[in-house]
């Protein structure tokens, strides 16, 4: 008999596993919407980014172990798994300070994610569920990367000798959280007379956030900066960039959608969560090519003007400005830019013009799949064309972006 092949005994059965990626799976999701939720309010710059990219993970990390559930035959990965992941959740985003938050999500529960990941990958068999191992071992040094980097990260936002005991404070919060909930599976013993009520002056979330927060490095105004002279070719290239750096706006705006959106179907979540970390990208793409061209992205005024007001309107209406709007308007302007930075032989701004098209065309598509649904869950009766119309308006009232009234001005008379 072969030697190599470990024993069939299975420390834990199907059903087993299936309860467990079900919970997972969920968690998952659920951090990629909080985190959403929370970036607006999240101060410090890079760590706006990496937030953007690390909910793009969570939610990947959601689909792939949804995927492995579907082999599984669970034709509906979210029955029966209950509120407490939701609750869990929620007890999280209930922090008052960036840096509160990021503790309790990063330095408790994620930990706590890596670890049932790692003891999964022990537990469950090597030959009769070699699959979920497969995910799991892609998965956890994504995990054990986040944690990483939050330990290094969060105590740069928590300089004071206050702030460091708010953390103190929140994370051992978030420590009886976790606990009071069973621990991240749900099926640890709740320890006697554990209480996990909030610390005092806590208990209500910040969430939505109204505006967009930036740290001490940035000037903020009610404008961005203006389109210069068409004749301006370097001024061009750098509004072109500088507008992309503003992409956080939007970046900020799907982030509050992942979180105020109630009631969607997972996939809902996981294309938002693609839409934001492809802003994400976008912002820096553009912070990439000023360097570049010899500017910081804190040597222009930044405005946060745009994320106010989209805020003022419901998650429906601000999707739609988004994909009908901002995005379908632009391509005309793009391809044009693309064609003129060609022509003057900057292959670098083409190229990431380039890829810029083809992420908003890919953001498009979200919108003419998700702005319906929307409009069915906030039970909007007029038509589409409506709804675009409006938000059309409502953009060309409301942006403080030249390029971006131009052409919506200019989409609205073709």
């Amino acid at each position: 008999m072969s030697t190599f092949l470990p024993s069939i005994h299975v420390r834990l059965d199907a059903q087993a596993v299936i309860d467990t990626l079900k919970r997972l799976q969920a968690i998952e999701i659920l951090s990629a919407r909080v985190l959403g939720g929370w970036l607006p309010g999240v101060a410090r710059w890079e760590a706006k980014h990496q937030l953007g990219v690390h909910l793009w993970e969570d939610a990947e990390h959601s689909r792939a172990l949804r995927t492995r559930l579907w082999e599984l035959r669970v034709a509906n990965a979210d029955r029966d798994v209950g509120d407490g992941p939701a609750r869990l959740i929620h007890g999280l985003s209930l922090a008052l300070e960036d840096y509160e938050f990021l503790g309790g999500l990063y330095l408790v529960l994620k930990p706590a994610l890596a670890s049932a990941y790692a003891r999964l990958l022990e537990q469950t068999n090597a030959i009769l569920d070699a699959p979920t191992r497969t995910i799991l071992r892609h998965l956890l040094p994504e995990k054990e990367a986040q944690v990483a980097w939050a330990r290094e990260a969060v105590p740069l936002l928590a300089q004071s000798e206050e702030a460091r005991a708010r953390l103190e404070r929140w994370t051992g919060h978030a420590t009886r959280l976790l606990a009071a909930a069973g621990g991240v599976l749900g099926h640890e013993p709740v320890p006697a007379g554990l209480d996990a009520t909030p610390p005092p002056g806590y208990g209500v979330t910040r969430l939505p956030f109204g505006r967009a927060h930036r740290d001490e490095r940035f000037q903020l105004s009610l404008a961005g900066i203006p389109l210069p002279p068409e004749d301006d070719d370097a001024g061009q290239v750098r509004f072109q960039f500088f507008n992309y750096t503003q992409e956080m706006q939007a970046v900020e705006t799907l982030g509050s959608l992942l979180w105020e959106a109630e009631g969607m179907e997972w996939e809902f979540y996981h294309d938002v969560a693609r839409h934001c970390y492809d802003e994400e990208r976008h912002s820096a793409m553009g912070e990439m090519r000023l360097r570049d061209l010899g500017y910081a992205v804190t040597d222009f005024p930044h405005t946060v003007a745009n994320y106010a007001w989209r805020q003022l309107v419901d998650p429906l209406r601000r999707y739609c400005v988004l994909t009908y709007v901002i995005e379908a308007d632009s391509f005309k302007y793009k391809h044009a830019t693309y064609r003129r930075h060609l022509a003057r032989g900057d292959l670098h701004s083409a190229e990431a013009v380039l890829w810029d098209i083809m992420d908003e065309t890919l953001h498009v598509r979200f919108g003419q799949q998700w702005v319906p649904a929307l409009m069915k869950q906030y039970r909007y009766t007029g038509t589409l064309e409506a709804l675009v119309a409006e938000c059309r308006e409502i953009l060309v009232a409301n942006t403080v972006n030249p390029l971006q009234r131009r052409c919506a001005e200019v989409s609205a008379t073709a």
